[in-house]
């Protein structure tokens, strides 16, 4: 399979997370930090489960 969509970010905690597709609609998540990784394959049901989470997370207000 080729990967048509890749995302990668280092966050502010040094973590490094790369997205990508997996799997006839799936994604494939890669986190990595100093010595350590994890891997996880998630459906698109899964997939689609997280982006509601984090949306909802996204969509609160933030006060100062």
């Amino acid at each position: 399979m080729t990967n048509e969509i890749e995302t990668s970010i280092c966050a502010e905690s040094g973590v490094y997370v790369h997205v990508s597709e997996w799997d006839d609609g799936g994604a494939w998540i890669k986190m990595q930090v100093d010595r350590a990784s994890i891997y996880t394959p998630l459906t698109r049901a899964e997939a689609e489960q997280l982006l509601a989470g984090l949306q909802a997370i996204l969509s609160k207000e933030v006060t100062a």
